[in-house]
Parts: structure tokens; C-alpha cells; sequence
């Protein structure tokens, strides 16, 4: 183990021992830590996913947000790749498993910056199926979409974002359901500019895509519907933003004056 991980380590231990974790059963999971942060992601992997089958642990969301964490980092590891091929898939399901077993978020201490970094990593590939503009490659950017909504319930640009994937791939209904859900946050976002303050990074990132996406696809069809959806921006992405965790840029502003 190496001086960095030490650090991480001694941080850990130090951070259970004030906040001790709470879960269904007395068990803090420390194990499944020290292998962690020791980089011994498959053994890390392998004890996590036993706690998810066993009875008396398989209601605790910590063994499943350890078993995508580990599964997240063997999927950036060739030395993983025979072992374990669907790690990055693996990785999806459980951080969405976790969240859903950890409804109050108790656990957000633990996961919020890995979910948040893992989202950006999904957006990324979500814009390029977009890009890509066929009808195969738009139902698989609704299928990681709806697991970024699942990851980060209170992302409510990844519940836009979903939506508008839903109409594209004719799913009108869904669609409807999850416009309905956004549309108070969205009057909320368009009368207080500083709602980015209590938004991650990439809920930041994935509100100002969704609308940017969302203006592009409405700006030839129905113009004035495109501007309405950025309107609910414009207060945040049009100029520079003291709350932004985002380097500013002028995408938004230069698709807002040119519809």
C-alpha cells in the first residue's frame, strides 16, 4: 500500500469513527473499504456482491454501491477485461441499485462524488449516441439515460433529458410523465439564478445539455417552444454564473439569440 493510500485510508477510518455508518445491520463495512482503497477492486468486488445475496445484508446499500465502484475501476483495467467483461455495465445497475436502496440518501458522504463523476462519464457517451442520430443509437441513450435518472433521483436534467429521448424513440406516454416532473423545477430554475448552488456537477452539466438538446431538436418544428425551454435557463447558462461548477462557455447563449 502506497503513502497515497495510507492517506485515503487513515481519512476512511477516521470518518467512520466520527460518523459511524448506519445501516439494516450492525455491520460498517470496513472490509469492503481497506480493499478498496488498497485497489483490490475484484476481491472488493466478490465480497461486496456476497453481502448483496445474503439475507441478513442484502437490504444494506453499501455492499452495492462497492460492488459498482469496484466494478467501475476493473472496467478501466485491462488486467480485469477476462474476468470480468460486463464490469462497466455492472458498474450502472449497481450504483442505481444503491440508490434505490438508499432512499434517504444516508449514505451521500459515500457516494455523492463518485455518482457524480461516473454521470459525467454516462453523459458523455449519451451525447455521442445522439450525435449518431439513428434510431438504434437513440434507444440506448434513453436506456443510460433512465440509469442516470435512477443513480441521481434529484437530477431533474437527466428526467428532461429522458424525456425528450422518450419522445424521440415514440414512447409518448413516458415522455409526458416525466415532463409532468419536471415542470415545476423547471419555473423554479427560470425564477432564481441560484439554483446552480445546490446542484452537483453534473446535474449542472446534464440540465444545460438537456436543454441545449431539447432547443435543438424544437428550434426548426416549433421555434417558440425551443425558446421557452431555454427561457428556464437563461437566469443559470447565459452568462456566467457565480454557482456554476462548470467552465462558462457560449453555447447556450449563441443557441438562445439565434432562435
Amino acid at each position: 500500500m502506497n503513502y497515497k493510500h495510507i492517506l485515503i485510508l487513515v481519512f476512511g477510518v477516521t470518518i467512520f469513527r466520527i460518523n459511524p455508518v448506519v445501516s439494516q445491520t450492525d455491520n460498517d463495512y470496513m472490509d469492503l473499504l481497506l480493499f478498496y482503497v488498497d485497489e483490490k477492486y475484484d476481491i472488493c468486488f466478490n465480497k461486496a456482491m456476497k453481502y448483496t445475496l445474503k439475507e441478513k445484508t442484502k437490504k444494506d446499500p453499501l455492499p452495492y454501491l462497492y460492488v459498482s465502484k469496484a466494478s467501475f475501476e476493473m472496467s478501466r483495467d485491462h488486467k480485469y477485461t477476462n474476468n470480468y467483461p460486463k464490469a462497466y455495465k455492472t458498474a450502472i445497475s449497481f450504483a442505481a441499485k444503491y440508490r434505490k436502496k438508499d432512499k434517504e440518501y444516508k449514505f451521500k458522504d459515500d457516494a455523492e462524488d463518485y455518482i457524480d463523476a461516473f454521470k459525467l462519464v454516462m453523459i458523455e457517451e449519451i451525447e455521442n449516441y445522439i450525435l449518431e442520430g439513428t434510431d438504434a443509437t437513440y434507444g440506448k441513450a434513453t436506456g443510460l439515460c433512465k440509469k442516470t435518472c435512477d443513480m441521481d433521483p434529484d437530477d431533474y436534467g437527466a428526467k428532461l433529458l429522458y424525456a425528450l429521448l422518450c419522445n424521440l424513440t415514440k414512447n409518448k406516454s413516458t415522455a409526458k410523465e416525466y415532463f409532468k416532473i419536471c415542470k415545476p423545477k423547471l419555473a423554479e430554475y427560470k425564477d432564481n439564478k441560484f439554483s446552480l448552488k445546490y446542484m452537483t456537477k453534473s446535474q449542472q452539466f446534464i440540465l444545460r445539455f438537456a436543454l441545449l438538446e431539447y432547443a435543438n431538436y424544437y428550434k426548426k418544428k416549433d421555434p417558440s417552444k425551443a425558446k421557452s425551454m431555454l427561457e428556464n435557463g437563461k437566469h443559470l447558462f447565459y452568462e456566467e454564473n457565480e454557482f456554476s461548477k462548470l467552465n462558462y462557455n457560449l453555447d447556450f447563449k449563441l443557441v438562445y439569440d439565434n432562435i
